[in-house]
């Protein structure tokens, strides 16, 4: 990870580039900018870590593809998902591709500073894999058999109207099964139970 702090933004759109240039200066997080895949990848050498603020959504190469280079490229790189709202799907398969995480547009600040503070320090912490998974099942244990099928869905990247369609229940029941996933899981939002699961290798099947 960069020991000068600085986040890389690829987005297409310069106001975004801008906005997020901005706000990282807040934070005394530098920051490089470029228009597409293209660019980043003719001025940084993947092999080195970095932070990445990625637009899934890019002209030529897309951003789910320069992902898939980075990670099998870079050491340890932290690659954080910007997305569309709605656009969750595409954020989980970013995320089981190897992304540190997503964030949606439009962003919120704070929450976006909080991620980007994690993915520049995740190297400086001694992550106790083992204990991780054992807090996972724990957890895990004390959800019922419909919240486990509502968590298997929210990790496919449903909302919450076709989680309830798929499971043939009210919308405002699944939200109700949703927020207590999420409060027993102890997630601070989807793609922090995306990567909880992921390094838990906890699979869909679990939940039957």
């Amino acid at each position: 990870m960069p020991r000068d702090r600085c986040v890389h933004i690829v987005d297409d759109d310069a106001r975004v580039r801008d906005a997020l240039t901005l706000l990282l200066s807040t934070a005394q997080i530098k920051s490089r900018s470029y228009a597409s895949a293209e660019e980043y990848l003719a001025s940084n050498k993947l092999q080195e870590p970095a932070c990445v603020l990625l637009d899934s959504q890019l002209p030529g190469m897309s951003g789910l593809e320069l992902l898939k280079h980075i990670i099998a490229a870079a050491s340890d790189p932290a690659v954080i998902m910007i997305t569309a709202y709605g656009d969750v799907p595409t954020a989980v398969l970013a995320m089981k591709a190897g992304a540190f995480d997503f964030v949606q547009k439009p962003f919120d600040a704070e929450a976006l500073l909080a991620t980007v503070e994690e993915a520049l320090s995740r190297t400086d912490q001694t992550r106790n894999i083992p204990q991780e998974i054992e807090e996972f099942k724990a957890r895990f244990a004390l959800l019922t058999q419909r919240e486990r099928e509502v968590l298997a869905l929210l990790l496919e990247g449903l909302q919450t109207k076709l989680i309830a369609r798929h499971l043939q229940i009210s919308a405002r029941t699944a939200e109700h099964h949703r927020a207590a996933v999420i409060q027993k899981m102890q997630a601070r939002s989807i793609s922090h139970l995306v990567r909880m699961s992921l390094t838990s290798q906890w699979r869909p099947d679990s939940a039957k």
